[in-house]
């Protein structure tokens, strides 16, 4: 205990935490990652055989995991994916909202209801999640949210106004929780990954291609992996970041620099 008499409080072994899109990429390292700390893992995927092969994997490696089929773009959904979460482990310590969708066109081009599902999917969803467990996590009086942004939210995105949209509104709303829950010991940042080792870049390019765009574009000469971000969200869990909510972290291998 320290002189001001408040404990610092981080990830217990057994904790609850839910990760969305839990069935590939940075969501399967997350899993895989805060599994290993001790974590009980509610793995929501919409994708069934990755969610299933990411519960596979953790349990394997003796870890605690259970797959929930979830549509974020169904509030249906989303409600009993709550509900069987809760079932399964309590309620949450923790609370990653890392899936998204990233429809292309220009803004001529794209539709209102591609925009419209795209904010359904990216940030309406996490309030939901944020909404719905808030409660309990205020009566625990502890908890950790994450949610993951994009360089998009700071740069813009040409063919992808729905995307960075939704990533801006991420950053604001993690910080409005942080503000608003800090008297309950609950702790609200964001992760801003950069270019990486995943699904969405390696839509338009090889794993080849990214590489050396790596080496040649970012300072630190390499593009991210998920288990960068996995190592990341593991600190921010953890007693070591109990000082730190509001806060959006860009880890981007010096890509982006956020002006002070």
């Amino acid at each position: 205990m320290y002189e001001d008499g408040i404990a610092r409080d981080g990830l217990r072994t057994g904790d609850h935490i839910v990760i969305t899109g839990g069935g590939g990429g940075f969501g399967r390292a997350f899993c895989k990652r805060l599994a290993r700390m001790g974590a009980r893992i509610s793995i929501w995927e919409l994708n069934e055989e990755s969610g299933r092969e990411t519960e596979r994997l953790v349990r394997e490696a003796g870890g605690d995991a259970t797959f929930f089929k979830v549509d974020l773009s169904s509030s249906a959904s989303i409600d009993q994916a709550i509900e069987a979460s809760l079932k399964a482990y309590g309620t949450p310590y923790g609370i990653m909202n890392n899936a998204s969708i990233y429809p292309r066109a220009s803004v001529e081009k794209m539709s209102v209801d591609t925009f419209a599902r795209t904010l359904q999917v990216n940030i309406t969803a996490p309030f939901h999640i944020i909404h719905a467990f808030g409660p309990a996590m205020i009566a625990n009086k502890r908890g950790v949210i994450i949610n993951i942004a994009s360089g998009r939210a700071l740069e813009g995105a040409v063919n992808g106004a729905n995307y960075a949209c939704s990533k801006a509104a991420i950053l604001s709303l993690s910080k409005t929780v942080a503000m608003e829950w800090a008297k309950h010991n609950i702790r609200a940042n964001t992760i801003i990954p950069g270019v990486s080792f995943t699904a969405q870049p390696l839509e338009n390019t090889t794993p080849e291609e990214l590489i050396e765009r790596g080496k040649q574009r970012i300072p630190l000469g390499r593009v991210g992996y998920p288990e960068d971000m996995a190592g990341l969200a593991a600190f921010l869990f953890s007693a070591d970041a109990s000082y730190m909510t509001g806060q959006a972290v860009a880890m981007n291998g010096g890509m982006i620099m956020i002006p002070q």
